[in-house]
C-alpha cells in the first residue's frame, strides 16, 4: 500500500509505499522508516532534542532504533480515496530498508489486513478488496 508521510515540523511530504507488520506491536501509532527516507523528511540525523535512542526487539534480534516522537502526519493512498490523517511517531531504524506500519497505526488508519502474505487488505468501512501487487 501506499502511504503519505509528511513531517510535522518541516512540512516535507514523501509518498512511500508501505507494509503492515503485524509483528510490530505498539501500544501507540508508530511507523518504522528507513535511515534515507528520514533523511528525506528531515527527521535525521537527529538533530532535534525530541530524538530518544530505544532498544527494538525485532524479529532479528535486538537493534537500537531511535524515535522521534509524534513526528508525522500519515495518511493512507488509495487509487480512488485516502484515509484520514494519523499523528505518528516516527522510527528511524538503519537496519531496514522499507516503510512498516504498526498495528495500532493500521487500526488508526482503518486498515484490515485479509491474506497478509498475498498483501490483500481493504479500509474497515468497504468491502472493496485491495492489494496484492
Amino acid at each position: 500500500m501506499r502511504v503519505s508521510l509528511r513531517a510535522v515540523r518541516s512540512g516535507r511530504e514523501v509518498t512511500a509505499r508501505a507494509l503492515v507488520s503485524t509483528g510490530f506491536t505498539s501500544d501507540t501509532p508508530d511507523i518504522a522508516l528507513p535511515t534515507a527516507l528520514a533523511e528525506r523528511l528531515c527527521l535525521w540525523p537527529k538533530l532535534s532534542r525530541d530524538v530518544v535512542a530505544v532498544a527494538l526487539e525485532t524479529g532479528g534480534g535486538v537493534v537500537e532504533a531511535y524515535v522521534v516522537p509524534q513526528a508525522l502526519l500519515v495518511r493512507v493512498v488509495a487509487e480512488d480515496r485516502a484515509s484520514r490523517e494519523v499523528l505518528a511517531n516516527a522510527l528511524v531504524n538503519p537496519y531496514i530498508g522499507e516503510v512498516l506500519i504498526s498495528d495500532n497505526l493500521a487500526e488508526e488508519l482503518g486498515i484490515q489486513i485479509l491474506y497478509p502474505r498475498r498483501g490483500v487488505w481493504k479500509f474497515a468501512d468497504e468491502e472493496r478488496l485491495r492489494g496484492g501487487e
